[in-house]
């Protein structure tokens, strides 16, 4: 298990007496497992795979790589097919290019999905977390 800390100085005005005072707030992001990396390929505006498993919690390293020439692609995952709650979505990149995505998969195992937002009817698929 990987923890981290994350700490952010705050400014606090007393409403009361008015004086400014700093503090100090630490966030700890806990990871459950250790990271998995996946290829992930565009080509012909396809992916290579139409399912992704992962652990819940985990780090998870996607390396994309978008060998359509000239065209947009990025990758997402969202809760649903609706696309309305996102969970990751990675900047879009013209091809032939790559770019490595980093992002925690969710804690709650289940069914998610995931695709290309430039081209959200073709290039679909299935983000399972286990």
């Amino acid at each position: 298990m990987t923890e981290t800390a994350t700490e952010t100085t705050v400014e606090v005005v007393n409403e009361t007496t008015n004086e400014t005072t700093n503090e100090t707030e630490t966030e700890e992001i806990v990871s459950s497992g250790e990271s998995v990396t996946f290829d992930l390929s565009a080509l012909n505006n396809q992916f290579n795979t139409d399912e992704i498993s992962v652990p819940a919690g985990a780090p998870v390293i996607i390396n994309f790589d978008n060998q359509d020439e000239g065209v947009d692609h990025n990758f997402a995952v969202y809760e649903t097919e609706a696309a309305v709650e996102v969970i990751f979505r990675g900047d879009v990149i013209t091809g032939p290019a790559q770019i490595s995505y980093t992002f925690t998969a969710p804690e709650e195992p289940g069914d998610y999905f995931f695709r290309c937002d430039v081209h959200p009817a073709q290039m679909t698929g299935r983000f399972v977390v286990t």
